[in-house]
């Protein structure tokens, strides 16, 4: 059994979400949502017939009470922003690994979106995956490994648990790939992403990412502060669409750096 877990924030697009999951051609499945927003979060969490936990944590915190509440043999670790597609869980039942990186499409038409996309396309098809540098991340575990990843980070940050945001997600993938080295890529987009629309949205999301990451300093998780480890390959796109992925590196880079200093 498939044991998916949701931290809900806002929740703009959780209906989306949860209505993907509940269409899925395999049911073979237990949703559960760690809800730190609000009351309308809760009314469609029961809407659906999904498992809340309702507690006002930050990011990491959210997705270890979410895996503590699960049941299943295997963890996929969603977002209220990320739908799945429709065959998904079917796809990924005969691609059972202790860790499974899987492709994206991101939604939308604005170039930021397209820009996105041709970044995540150079991740997928031109990157080997490295826990260290945190730009693939597996969003299918082992719930054995993954458990035992979270309580980890637990006992090792200490008190900066309960203030980790970003980078939550590469610091799961650093523990858990210390732990096993059986890491499958899907290349198939089976999971979507609304993503950031304008650069404003961009800006805003990146100055927050850097000034998350602040708490990690003097833990043992401070080499993550470096933005060097982020470097990556490109070989896909023509020369316009390397000049927009670059603007994105721009508009992503510079407020997180300034987020991170100020």
């Amino acid at each position: 059994m498939f044991s998916i877990q949701i931290p809900a924030l806002h929740g703009k697009y959780l209906r989306n979400v949860l209505e993907s999951i509940s269409s899925q051609t395999l049911q073979d499945y237990e949703v559960i949502v760690v809800n730190s927003g609000s009351e309308q979060i809760s009314n469609l969490i029961k809407e659906f017939g999904f498992k809340e936990v309702r507690k006002y944590v930050k990011l990491l915190e959210a997705r270890y009470l979410a895996n503590e509440e699960s049941r299943g043999d295997y963890a996929v670790l969603l977002d209220e922003t990320r739908p799945l597609r429709k065959d998904a869980l079917e796809v990924l039942s005969t691609n059972l690994h202790d860790m499974v990186i899987i492709g994206e499409r991101e939604l939308g038409d604005s170039v930021w979106v397209k820009a996105a996309q041709l970044d995540k396309d150079n991740i997928m098809f031109c990157n080997t995956p490295e826990a260290i540098r945190g730009f693939a991340l597996p969003r299918l575990f082992k719930r054995e490994v993954l458990t035992r990843a979270l309580r980890t980070l637990r006992v090792n940050l200490g008190d900066v648990f309960s203030q980790v945001v970003f980078p939550d997600h590469e610091l799961i993938y650093y523990e858990a790939s210390k732990l096993s080295y059986d890491v499958a890529v899907v290349r198939d987009q089976l999971i979507y992403h609304y993503g950031d629309i304008s650069v404003m949205d961009i800006v805003r999301k990146y100055y927050r990412y850097g000034k998350s990451l602040k708490v990690l300093k003097n833990t043992p998780y401070s080499f993550m502060t470096s933005v060097s480890r982020k470097k990556r390959e490109i070989c896909k796109g023509g020369i316009y669409d390397r000049v927009v992925l670059y603007t994105l590196y721009f508009a992503r880079g510079i407020p997180f750096l300034l987020g991170e200093i100020l």
